[in-house]
């Protein structure tokens, strides 16, 4: 008798049923059309009742471009829930493309991904199901066939058929064959076996480690080369070295870059999410050292890059632990994991350790730690360095420094957090004298003080139409834009408004006087726009046509006009960190604070800058939470401007008398130090007020006001005759009394 292998036997089998089947169904659907009836369930002689016979109906159906016929059944089989053998067997007799056919037509469509998802769910379980593994492994110790046919159900069941391998390894009485065996039998897997694999060489057995080491370099999966490195750096294994330099085909010795430096630059590709993850949560594989095997644990995307890029800084730090480079890598690491669980870098306590232990690495890492993550757009991480940086900073070291500090650096940061940390921080400071950079403090903070609810951007094109494109593009991105045509106009409105976080130039299309260096030159030279992102924009051979005037301002970059949001969004790397109204509210608070601690330290570096945010504090005046703050502030601007709002604040009758009454100070003071500033108006109305007020706080105050404002002979004796006449003195009522 002829002998056909079993699978031929099957689909011979299967055949054979689906051609009767499909005559016998036929004839059916004939004999339907004939008596004018459309097919449909009564088709079948004997309706289907099982979860296979229903399937059977189901395929002929859709396979004969009847889906719509199919429904019905296919409505029955998803309501019997097939159990993961059903399903299987559905695989493995009609084929996944029996699945996906119902994809073709809208009737069953709805289905196919619930069917794929449960059949590949089935599917994993019985692959990972333990006893099949076992019987597997127990096969690698038997011959070469049933070798090859074991390895293949262990790569079915991929990166979990590991941990049963490693522990088969640990088994007493495993003779030094069949460990030879074994060992091969995991090197013969595929790269789903690398992560626990790369996992057990943190075990503490050496045997276990060297098994690994020794199937990873028969697997010679690159991801391997960071963990191998450290291991073979570390003890000098024979086995972690031959798999580096069978995986990387250079001898260990003669690599590019050092064990410290490959983990660092290792670390860094996690830290700026280089490293491809799936979309959705991931599943690590961790060493467990109770259990002696690997263990799967699943974590969101930015939890398992710090997790690898944490590992990897510290076991750069374990190789050479004063290197600077791996300090830095951690410490960002550490900061973007607190930030990260708080909810924010705002909400990170100071007792933190994550914080604390920034603290303690001092100025020189925290300072690196701020630049690079304001290169890698790390705001959060950024905040929390420039805040530690505040604190540890040498005061003399921001105006002795031959570059500038990385505090000064933070003000032009993207985003307004880390600006405002850093304004703050040199605030704080109370430097001596003015630094390099130190007149852009107080803009930053007057920005914060009349914050809107969204960032500006300024973009500077005589094209209207494409500049409206422009600022279609970043109204989607969440920034507030105003398109200017000429130079000096965009130059106004990026120094006079609040929140302008970016300026955009097309070089072409600038009207009027100012040409592309003129722009340049101004924005840089006004303290107000000075440290803001600067991108000049156009096709791509402008570049190499502007490319030496973009060198006499490295920090203005090119970019290629954009022609969608998503590109741009690319291009800037990310959307601007918006700010809920109460941070608004915050910060508002906090800046007019620390602009009425500027205007406390008279001949500071920082109160000449005062009077060039003037409007803003003006506007701050206005807002409760903000007035008495920026009435401090204005007190030492020396403009009628400043007095005068001022004036309109104290005059202002909705205002409490509390609030009027610190007011009148700070004008009072404002008045003896820059003189009567304000209008012939206000003079008469602070006349009246004083004449009328009822509040002895209140008209003592205003007094002082009048006082100061030089009042006239005839307006002085007025006001004496006017004013009720004093009380006797004390001794004399007594003595009165007493005669009485």
């Amino acid at each position: 008798m002829r002998r056909y292998p079993a699978q031929s036997l099957l689909a011979t089998r299967l055949m054979h049923t689906a051609l009767t089947f499909a005559v016998l169904a036929g004839s059916l659907v004939a004999g339907a059309r004939a008596r004018g009836q459309a097919p449909g369930p009564e088709i079948f002689g004997n309706p289907p009742k099982t979860p296979l016979e229903l399937w059977d109906a189901i395929d002929y159906l859709t396979r004969t471009g009847q889906a719509k016929q199919a429904v019905p059944y296919l409505n029955a089989f998803m309501k019997a829930n097939p159990d993961d053998a059903v399903l299987l067997k559905v695989r493995d007799d009609f084929g996944v493309g029996s699945i996906l056919r119902l994809a073709d037509d809208p009737a069953t469509s709805s289905v196919v991904k619930t069917l794929v998802d449960r059949l590949t769910e089935a599917s994993h379980r019985h692959a990972r199901d333990p006893e099949r593994i076992a019987r597997a492994i127990q096969a690698l110790l038997k011959s070469p066939s049933e070798q090859k046919y074991a390895v293949e159900r262990l790569r079915e069941a991929g990166a979990y058929a590991v941990p049963a391998l490693i522990a088969a390894l640990g088994r007493p009485g495993l003779t030094d064959t069949e460990r030879s065996d074994l060992v091969k039998g995991l090197g013969r897997l595929d790269g789903a076996a690398v992560p626990p694999l790369i996992a057990a060489l943190d075990a503490s057995d050496a045997s276990i480690v060297s098994a690994a080491a020794e199937a990873l370099g028969r697997i010679a999966d690159p991801r391997a080369v960071p963990a191998l490195t450290y291991v073979a750096a570390k003890s000098q294994a024979e086995p972690a070295v031959r798999a580096v330099e069978r995986i990387t085909r250079t001898p260990f010795a003669q690599r590019p870059l050092t064990p410290a430096r490959l983990l660092v630059a290792e670390a860094r590709r996690y830290h700026t999410r280089a490293v491809d993850f799936p979309s959705g949560d991931v599943i690590v594989w961790v060493w467990d050292e109770a259990g002696k095997t690997p263990k799967p644990r699943e974590m969101s995307r930015a939890a398992a890059e710090n997790y690898f890029g944490v590992k990897l800084a510290r076991a750069a730090l374990a190789l050479n632990p004063g290197d600077l480079d791996a300090q830095v890598a951690l410490v960002g690491l550490n900061l973007e994991a607190a930030a990260s669980a708080s909810g924010g870098a705002s909400k990170v306590a100071a007792t933190d350790p994550a914080f604390t232990t920034a603290l303690s690495t001092g100025a020189l890492v925290l300072g690196r730690v701020a630049r690079q993550a304001n290169a890698d757009r790390k705001p959060e991480v950024a905040a929390l360095a420039v805040n530690a940086l505040g604190q540890v900073t040498n005061r003399d070291a921001i105006t002795t420094d031959r570059r500038p500090h990385p505090l000064v650096e933070a003000l032009a940061a993207p985003d307004r957090r880390v600006q405002f940390a850093a304004a703050r921080a040199l605030v704080l400071l109370d430097p001596a004298k003015a630094f390099p950079g130190s007149s852009r403090v107080v803009p930053t903070l007057a920005r914060f003080v009349a914050s809107g609810p969204q960032p500006r951007a300024v973009i500077i094109d005589g094209n209207l139409p494409r500049g409206s494109q422009f600022a279609g593009f970043l109204k989607t991105l969440g920034y507030e834009p105003m398109v200017a045509a000429t130079g000096d106009q965009g130059f106004r409105l990026a120094a006079r408004a609040a929140d302008v976080e970016l300026i955009f130039v097309d070089p072409h299309m600038v009207q009027g006087a100012w040409r592309l260096d003129d722009v340049l030159a101004n924005l840089r030279a006004e303290p107000a726009t000075a440290g803001l992102p600067i991108y000049v924009y156009g096709g791509l051979a402008l570049e190499l046509t502007l490319a030496d005037l973009l060198k006499r301002y490295p920090d203005v970059k090119f970019i290629v006009q954009p022609t969608s949001p998503e590109r741009l969004e690319s291009m800037l790397g990310g959307r601007p960190s918006a700010l809920t109204d109460a941070e608004r509210a915050a910060y508002a608070r906090e800046a007019a604070a620390l602009l009425a601690r500027v205007a406390s330290r008279a001949g500071g570096p920082f109160t000449p800058d005062l009077e060039r945010v003037e409007p803003a504090l003006t506007l701050a005046l206005q807002s409760p939470e903000t007035s008495v703050a920026a009435s401090a502030a204005l007190s030492e601007v020396p403009s009628a401007d400043a007095q005068r709002g001022l004036a309109d604040l104290l005059l202002d009758p909705s205002r409490s008398n509390q609030a009027r009454v610190d007011v009148a100070g700070k004008l009072s003071r404002s008045i003896q130090r820059f003189g009567p500033l304000v209008s012939a108006d206000q003079e008469a109305r602070l006349l009246t007020e004083l004449a009328g007020a009822d509040d002895l706080k209140l008209r003592n105050a205003l007094a002082a006001i009048v006082g100061a404002l030089r009042p006239k002979a005839a307006q002085v004796g007025k006001r004496l005759i006017g004013d009720a006449v004093p009380h006797p003195p004390a001794a004399a009522e007594s003595a009165t009394d007493a005669a009485q």
